[in-house]
């Protein structure tokens, strides 16, 4: 069943167990060239082509990142460089998060890789960055405030955890709460944050800073 995402300025892709594009959003439509008609519904390795940055094939039916989203687990992070519909490459940083949402979904949030090529003219612009604040960062911390104000100290922990991977089951455990509360406290969060799914909690939360991945 596809997955509804709001808006938001990253790609964001959305993988089931099944290995089948549940969700892909706007920015991932401008970023790999694609509609999203063209891909959910379909097995990511069919949309993506995938390739490690040294050329070798990384996306296939046996495909790593779904074995481990059955287990309830995910990489972290990865590189991958992705075909696009006109033939032409994009080399991608992939951020990735396992959830649960009536069954496991591999949430991965992409962004293009800088290529040494284009090393000097980033480290000017950082260096122009630094000197003011940029509506990206305003709306990063924006999106942290509105965490901070919205939720509990309860729910802010179960939706820190939840965007980490971490399933209902062990938030749970280590939070020494039943699992029924759990799902509480993520229905409760999602309204206040103004999010629909579980799945577009885990983006705000990534995209504030709640969570560092590494």
């Amino acid at each position: 069943m596809p997955v509804k995402l709001g808006a938001s300025p990253e790609a964001t892709v959305v993988i089931d167990d099944a290995g089948l594009v549940v969700s892909w959003n706007d920015a991932a439509e401008r970023l790999l060239g694609r509609p999203a008609a063209e891909a959910v519904g379909r097995h990511c390795h069919e949309v993506m082509h995938g390739l490690t940055p040294a050329g070798a094939p990384l996306c296939g039916p046996e495909c790593a990142v779904v074995a481990l989203c059955r287990q309830g687990s995910s990489p972290r992070r990865f590189e991958m460089v992705a075909r696009r519909p006109d033939g032409s490459e994009v080399w991608l940083d992939v951020t990735t998060v396992t959830i649960e949402d009536e069954r496991p979904l591999a949430v991965h949030v992409l962004t293009e890789s800088v290529s040494a090529k284009r090393l000097a003219g980033v480290a000017t612009e950082v260096a122009r960055r630094l000197q003011e604040t940029t509506p990206g960062q305003d709306a990063d911390q924006a999106a942290l405030r509105r965490i901070n104000e919205a939720l509990t100290g309860r729910e802010i922990e179960v939706l820190r955890l939840l965007a980490a991977g971490v399933g209902t089951d062990d938030i749970a455990k280590r939070l020494n709460l039943s699992r029924s509360t759990v799902r509480n406290h993520v229905q409760n969060l999602m309204p206040k944050l103004g999010v629909h799914s579980r799945v577009e909690a885990v983006v705000m939360a990534l995209k504030s800073g709640l969570v560092h991945l590494h």
